[in-house]
């Protein structure tokens, strides 16, 4: 693994496709509050093959917005939560594959990736519900604190367990890959092989653009932002990055982002400024980002050692880039 220093002044990091050739076709639309953006290398892309594939998409997507959204008050997890059962609750195959995959995630990063976040999220003002971001008490943090932990959920087959009816289950920190991963299942199963999807800067890749990996740019602070960062070149491949210098407010000239620590019940320093994953799967690269935002830097960089897993972490040390890389990301660098 290695570090590198670069200045900075601000930040604004984004993972985005870097050159996609004007010819291919694509499609654009909006999901889970973000812009997506599809494109393949295909000659043979008419305009009823493009309808058809739009309307695959969207409604793949708004099936998976119907079963894991939190913001739809009628989705089947937004019933979950909303329900005193606490026993026995069926899943969808779709919710289930998700919730599951969560719960493996938890248990890989020490409980570092949490789904049982909801109380925490809203009382600092991040939640569907919030009506104001400030910082709460400790009281109340300790409050909130006895409805969250991922051991309070248990799974069986398609059963749900919790071990009360406080425990709510968010899967924002997960679905959005997972999205990703759907709408490369619709691509494939029309026969199309090389594409690029990328659902609000969460990029899944599969074979080559014009007989080229496909590359994507993780884009320098604002001071730099004419050129990225660095660039990967991927096949085959996902990429998920968890920052936050999006999602955030200041107070008494602190700064609390909207990742919230579940071991503490508080947002994360402001030292890590983003976390990238490269995965086979987007939904796993979504998680594992996220989870390498809360991890100690030394434990999130041995986590990647150990599992051979591309992983580059950029930390603001007074005003300067620090880029951690675990010894499986650069190769994707070209």
């Amino acid at each position: 693994m290695k570090s590198v220093i670069i200045s900075s002044l601000t930040f604004s990091l984004i993972v985005s496709p870097l050159t996609l050739a004007q010819d291919l076709p694509r499609l654009k639309g909006r999901t889970m509050g973000n812009d997506y953006l599809v494109t393949w290398d295909d000659e043979h892309h008419s305009p009823k093959k493009m309808i058809s594939l739009y309307q695959q998409i969207e409604q793949r997507l708004s099936n998976i917005s119907s079963a894991m959204s939190t913001w739809d008050k009628q989705s089947e997890l937004s019933q979950i939560n909303q329900s005193i059962a606490t026993t026995n609750i069926t899943m969808s195959p779709e919710l289930t594959h998700v919730v599951v995959e969560a719960k493996r995630l938890a248990e890989l990063t020490q409980g570092s990736l949490d789904v049982t976040v909801t109380p925490l999220i809203q009382l600092w003002g991040f939640g569907e519900d919030s009506k104001a971001r400030t910082q709460p008490s400790d009281a109340a943090i300790a409050h909130a604190m006895t409805q969250v932990g991922i051991d309070k959920i248990s799974i069986n087959g398609n059963q749900l367990t919790r071990e009360h009816d406080e425990v709510r289950i968010n899967l924002s920190a997960i679905a959005k890959g997972y999205g990703v991963d759907a709408i490369a299942e619709v691509l494939k199963e029309n026969g199309i092989n090389n594409f690029l999807v990328d659902i609000g800067g969460e990029v899944k890749v599969s074979g080559t653009k014009q007989d080229e990996p496909w590359v994507v740019g993780i884009e320098k602070p604002a001071a730099y932002a004419a050129n990225p960062m660095t660039a990967i070149a991927l096949t085959n491949k996902a990429v998920a990055t968890s920052g936050d210098y999006r999602n955030y407010f200041k107070q008494d000239g602190k700064h609390y982002s909207h990742i919230i620590n579940p071991k503490t019940g508080k947002p994360v320093p402001h030292q890590v400024v983003s976390t990238t994953v490269i995965h086979d799967s987007c939904m796993t690269a979504d998680g594992l980002a996220t989870a390498l935002m809360i991890m100690p830097i030394k434990d999130s960089l041995a986590l990647a050692e150990k599992m051979a897993l591309p992983v580059m972490i950029i930390e603001n040390q007074v005003d300067e880039l620090v880029i951690h890389e675990s010894s499986a990301f650069k190769q994707y660098q070209p």
